[in-house]
């Protein structure tokens, strides 16, 4: 019996179908899911995702939660591993990010490839993109207070490192940089040099 079927017959379909679409797409990848589908895998009746998803996008709205809530998890972490150190704060919130780039990149796609309505996200998503920039800007209003960062507008200063991460992120999962960084821990480390040339550009 698949987990997603346990947590069904315990009670809880929601759960059960966002983790049968979660390892749909991880198998099968985005165009794979479907509310019969994730029924079928679920081990449920065709009808029973309605109960709680009205459509595929909210569906994968839902979906995409987890990956934001693994994401959200990375960077609450990155800041209680490195109490008084924005420095590292900053560099394994982008490994984490990274990581999750090259570790789940179908969910990375769902989550950030523009696969999701943006009305729809809004209306069922508990966690969304903002959830993890906000523990960015955290993280970058830890450095200005420790006087590590420059100062300026924190929320400008939190996309400048996010659109830098989640570009190499884009690069190193689609394979567009496998002639420099060939496994998974290359490509971290060269992530973590390319970290170190950001946070020199924005240090006070």
């Amino acid at each position: 019996m698949s987990s997603s079927s346990s947590s069904y017959h315990h009670g809880d379909l929601k759960q059960a179908l966002v983790e049968a679409g979660a390892q749909l797409i991880e198998n099968e990848g985005i165009s794979g899911i479907s509310l019969r589908a994730v029924a079928k895998h679920a081990g449920v009746s065709h009808s029973a995702p309605y109960r709680h998803f009205k459509d595929k996008n909210a569906l994968l709205s839902g979906i995409a939660d987890v990956g934001f809530e693994q994401l959200a998890q990375s960077l609450s972490q990155a800041i209680e591993k490195n109490p008084d150190n924005p420095r590292e704060q900053l560099l394994e919130s982008g490994v984490a990010y990274i990581r999750l780039a090259l570790r789940h990149r179908q969910m990375h796609n769902l989550m950030f490839g523009g696969v999701i309505k943006k009305q729809v996200a809004a209306d069922n998503s508990a966690v969304t993109s903002d959830t993890a920039f906000l523990g960015l800007v955290q993280i970058i209003e830890n450095g200005q207070q420790a006087g590590v960062y420059k100062q300026g507008d924190v929320k400008v200063l939190a996309l400048t490192a996010w659109s830098l991460v989640h570009g190499y992120a884009m690069l190193a999962s689609t394979g567009l940089l496998d002639h420099i960084a060939d496994s998974e821990e290359a490509s971290l480390a060269l992530a973590r040099t390319i970290e170190s040339h950001l946070i020199d550009g924005i240090r006070d």
